[in-house]
């Protein structure tokens, strides 16, 4: 694998010197930081020109004060961009990490939010077409039919409210045409992969337009057991989307979007790194770790893992102009989520921590209202007011008959399955304002937002009869509660066998304020809280094409309950709400003829109660998840992006981020050597690469009157992180670098093109992350060297 990076590390300093080389020549521009390695090839010029709207209104990205990225739709189809992963790679800080439910983890400049619960509000929140889909397992599969994409870093509180602590991602659905417009791509590559994707659009009427559009994945399975012959990985995806646009009058504008998509096939297996509690105790004992190759890993056969998840979402837009310069928006979105899946945790044959099922449900409902005025008014505002209302549910099944779990009960007859179930429901009131004000070459901008947000939740652990396993679980509980309570002067009880099919949580901590009873039930919790996010800045413009911007600003995510199976209600217990204070200064710089753009940012950090997912220790189980707050932590940063365009037929770019993210004060479990109260100060926060890097190229030339060629490289290193605080070793997330390539023909028309296309072309072996259940230590391998062939087709 050294031998791999290092020819990684070769490949990438040639292109980074050909691409920074090539930003100091006469050029036009691609994209930026800001800046977009937008439509491919851009006009001179195109990307300070492109308009987004990362601030709730209309702007050329590079006159908004913010270090945001935006890549257009043709980028995005052209470099194959689809997946979540795809997405984090092309995205300057950003880190995409898969979890145990199958649950997306966004890691924007450092600050992100790794928990398995599907109604845990993450740290980078993620709208469509400014729609919140607010939990990130909604967010799978909506990257298809994309105008535009956009990310926004640093706290984005003010607009984007609870939950933006690191930041906001923004898919732009593309829109009904104005004319007849039809296409469609169909791809084939490796493991038998078909991807079809098409849209339909134009007017209906003279005031209503509507596009349609539709993607289907298909692919055979890509990893194979090393101990049988066994397969998985397979996938079988569906998308959709219907947009309609009406606009009575002038002064009135209804869309409304309706998506959704379903998610097949089966989840990827884990690989085995590591085995804990090593001994003649443990059935793991002696199994072969996993080879260094992301094809290779084992699994459980007989819990037949599987997905089965779906997503729809209904999104209503109403703009009205009360005036020329004043208009009145209202935004409603409703979103229904169902999660049916099965998963081996533990990356062996045997059920050592198996998810037989894994599952639940969101409802999520939400009703923004605003008023804004435009135009080129020196003074520009935003007021507005939302409501959310969110429900979720999750249950699991856990097989682990093969673990020291079992062996470790054989004294009350072993137990090796259990259940859990989890229900949260959470309401946000908000209320916020924006505005921006200009003076000559400076323009003053503030924001502020109150939010109330409310959470109640109940769990319950459970045992499942299966094979007499529940059975065990009576004396087990009724010795542990009545040691607890004989602790503390109070009469011992009995655990009937009926009573471990309800909830044997044991009450160690109090409900809703109440003494502890140290009995088995329910847990059941509320958490109220409310905060004042802000933002202040100042732009200064002193000529056109520069952009020197510095703000301050601070945002909150929301306490959270866990969905845990819990053994006693400590394991229950919410965190608290974070906080994160930033301080940004950058630039965005249009030079040589608006032909060079140049974009920096430094920041810094200031973080409080970061809410991480750790581990305590069980007198029953051993170590168990639980969540907690990091009192103290800061990231300091820097980004550099350049981008030229030194003919219209080539564009280039560099960018590079550092990030030095650390804790300053926390003591907690180390999930390595299960020492309870090891000081971590100093230690770096998850998922936080010091170094990231990334350069590439585009060409578009004429081969013919009628021919163009084009093609480009694009090349990605991301250096060392960990799974857990404090973690080193196995728990590492080793430095990769990735190299993709693409080549093709079209018409100069556009109507038709054909590419190949590579991804991780050098079959680079890395993994993005780690994560440990009983015995085992396991890794989520990416995908090996993936590559195929795309032919597109336009009808207008």
């Amino acid at each position: 694998m050294t031998q791999a990076i290092t020819k990684q590390l070769r490949h990438m300093g040639l292109l980074a010197s050909t691409a920074i080389a090539i930003t100091t020549m006469p050029a036009g521009i691609a994209s930026a930081q800001v800046a977009d390695q937008a439509n491919e090839p851009a006009a001179r010029g195109g990307a300070a020109d492109i308009v987004v709207t990362a601030q709730k209104r209309e702007q050329r990205l590079n006159d908004v004060g913010l270090a945001v990225t935006a890549i257009g739709g043709e980028a995005l189809q052209n470099r194959q961009i689809a997946s979540l992963t795809d997405i984090a790679s092309a995205v300057p800080g950003l880190v995409f990490s898969n979890s145990a439910s199958n649950t997306p983890v966004y890691t924007l400049r450092g600050v992100g939010f790794n928990d398995t619960t599907l109604g845990s509000y993450p740290d980078v929140s993620v709208y469509l077409d400014e729609a919140p889909l607010p939990f990130p397992v909604m967010t799978k599969l909506v990257g298809f039919d994309l105008d535009r994409l956009e990310v926004l870093k640093g706290p984005q509180g003010t607009l984007f409210g609870n939950n933006a602590t690191g930041g906001a991602i923004n898919f732009i659905a593309a829109k009904p045409t104005k004319t007849f417009e039809a296409g469609g791509t169909v791809s084939y590559g490796r493991f038998n992969a078909i991807d079809g994707e098409a849209y339909v659009s134009g007017p209906i009427s003279d005031t209503l337009g509507v596009r349609i559009s539709g993607k289907a994945t298909h692919s055979d399975d890509w990893q194979k057991s090393y101990t049988t012959d066994a397969k998985t990985g397979g996938s079988e995806n569906y998308a959709g989307r219907i947009i309609l646009a009406w606009e009575p009058t002038d002064r009135l504008r209804v869309n409304l979007n309706v998506n959704g998509w379903l998610e097949k096939g089966k989840p990827p297996a884990l690989q085995l790194i590591g085995i804990r509690n090593a001994g003649p105790g443990n059935p793991v004992t002696g199994y072969p770790l996993a080879p260094e190759n992301a094809r290779s890993a084992d699994f459980s056969t007989n819990i037949d893992p599987y997905l089965d998840n779906s997503m729809w979402q209904a999104i209503g837009r109403i703009d009205y102009d009360l005036t020329d310069d004043i208009s009145v928006t209202s935004l409603t979105s409703y979103v229904d989520y169902k999660q049916k899946m099965a998963f081996d945790g533990d990356g062996t044959t045997l059920n050592n921590a198996d998810f037989r099922f894994f599952g639940g449900g969101i409802k999520s409902f939400s009703q923004e209202l605003r008023i804004a005025n435009g135009g080129n008014n020196p003074f520009r505002y935003i007021l507005g007011l939302n409501y959310s209302d969110d429900r979720a549910k999750d249950r699991s099944e856990l097989d682990y008959r093969d673990s020291t779990i079992n062996t470790g009960t054989a004294a009350f007859g072993g137990i090796f399955r259990s259940g859990f179930r989890a229900n949260q429901n959470m309401k946000n009131y908000a209320a916020f304002a924006n505005a921006e004000y200009d003076v000559g070459d400076l323009t003053f901008k503030g924001g502020i937002r109150y939010t109330k947000s409310k959470r109640e939740a109940n769990s319950c652990f459970f045992g499942i009869a299966a094979e007499g396993s529940n059975l065990p679980f009576a004396p087990l509980y009724t010795f542990f509660a009545n040691l607890l309570r004989s602790q503390n002067g109070l009469s011992p009880i009995t655990v009937t066998p009926e009573q471990t099919l309800g909830c044997l949580t044991i009450d160690n901590t109090g409900l809703l304020g109440a003494d502890p009873t140290f009995l088995p039930g329910q847990f059941v919790g509320k958490l109220n809280e409310d905060n004042v996010s802000w933002r202040a800045g100042i732009d200064y413009k002193p000529r056109p094409g520069i952009l020197l911007y510095a703000n301050v600003a601070k945002g909150y995510k929301a306490g959270s309950f866990p969905s845990v199976a819990a053994s006693t209600t400590q394991q229950s217990q919410p965190v608290r709400q974070e906080s994160l204070q930033s301080y940004e200064a950058g630039f965005k710089l249009s030079l040589i003829d608006r032909t060079l753009q140049a974009n920096g940012a430094i920041f810094y950090y200031d973080y409080r109660n970061r809410q991480i997912r750790s581990k305590l220790l069980d007198p029953n189980f051993g170590p168990l998840d639980v969540l907690v707050n990091v009192p103290k932590s800061n990231v300091k940063g820097l980004e550099l992006e350049l981008t030229a365009n030194p003919a219209d037929w080539f564009s280039a770019y560099a960018n590079f981020t550092y990030l030095d993210a650390k804790v300053k004060r926390y003591t907690g479990l180390n999930p390595e050597t299960l020492a309870v109260g090891q000081n971590f100060d100093g230690a770096a926060l998850p998922y936080t690469p010091k170094y990231q890097i990334s350069t590439g190229f585009s060409v578009d030339f004429p081969v013919s009157d009628n021919l163009n060629g084009f093609g480009g490289a694009d090349l990605n290193y991301r250096s060392q992180t960990n799974a857990f605080i404090g973690a080193s070793n196995l728990f590492e997330i080793k430095d990769y670098g990735t190299l993709d390539l693409r080549a093709g023909i079209k018409s100069q028309d556009d109507r038709w093109s054909f590419q190949v296309w590579g991804k991780n072309v050098t079959n680079s072996y890395y993994w993005d992350n780690v994560a440990f259940f009983f015995d085992t230590v396991t890794r989520w391998p990416a995908r090996p060297a993936t590559y195929g062939a795309t032919l597109s087709v336009k009808f207008r």
